[in-house]
């Protein structure tokens, strides 16, 4: 028994990826760590970790590196800004109006440079969180601490009663700092699937999660001014 939906949801997805039920794995991409890196003039797909991903459909990432390919300079810099769709767009319309055979598979590179830029955009937002999730623990009075910060969640920390919280709060915000150095590491698979499972319970927190600044002052205060619920 654990003591929070999102405590229970990071668990769940950690005994996926160290057990691989076959329940899962027929719905679980082998190949969810793919990214984009740039060869010559163009751009291959590779398990090789560079900033660009992960990403999860091979056919999704291999369709928008063919459609990266002889971008300029200028548009691959602003890729979270949509790069070279303004200009893909344009030759699409060109292509519908003169009826010409290449306008299906444009269309179909398109889109999935606009789904690889969108997924690139939310992970370079949440690579940048820097947040304290307080939950309640199984334990009565107590709470369990999850540290978000440089690209992921770098530690779990269960919070007693009293003056030890203090000190399970300092020892989260030190793994923050560690985490801090590694900021500009690209992210890992699971990484990436961590922080979008985070996302979703920042975005909409359920009545018993508090989303806090990685501010001990600000945690502290919050520990002492409320009475917690207990764990179902």
């Amino acid at each position: 028994m654990l003591g929070s939906e999102i405590e229970a949801a990071l668990e769940e997805l950690r005994l996926i990826r160290e057990l691989d039920p076959p329940a899962n794995s027929r719905g679980r991409r082998k190949e969810h760590g793919l990214y984009l890196r740039r060869r010559g003039e163009d751009f291959i797909v590779t398990k090789k970790a560079s900033e660009l991903g992960p990403f999860a459909s091979r056919r999704r990432v291999t369709l928008a590196a063919r459609a990266l390919a002889a971008s300029t300079p200028e548009e691959l810099d602003g890729l979270l800004r949509g790069g070279p769709l303004p200009r893909l767009r344009a030759r699409l319309l060109h292509l519908a109006e003169n009826l010409r055979y290449e306008e299906a598979r444009l269309r179909d590179r398109i889109e999935a440079l606009e789904h690889v830029v969108e997924r690139l955009r939310r992970l370079e937002r949440l690579r940048g969180l820097e947040l304290c999730l307080i939950a309640p623990a199984v334990e009565r009075n107590w709470q369990k601490a999850f540290f978000v910060c440089g690209g992921g969640v770098c530690g779990v920390r269960p919070l007693p009663p009293g003056a030890g919280a203090r000190l399970e709060i300092e020892a989260g915000l030190a793994l923050c700092r560690v985490a801090r150095e590694r900021a500009g590491e690209a992210l890992t698979p699971e990484q990436a699937e961590d922080l979008l499972l985070v996302d979703g319970f920042i975005r909409r927190p359920p009545p018993e999660l508090a989303v806090l600044p990685l501010d001990a002052g600000q945690i502290t205060a919050h520990l002492m001014g409320r009475r917690f619920p207990r764990a179902a």
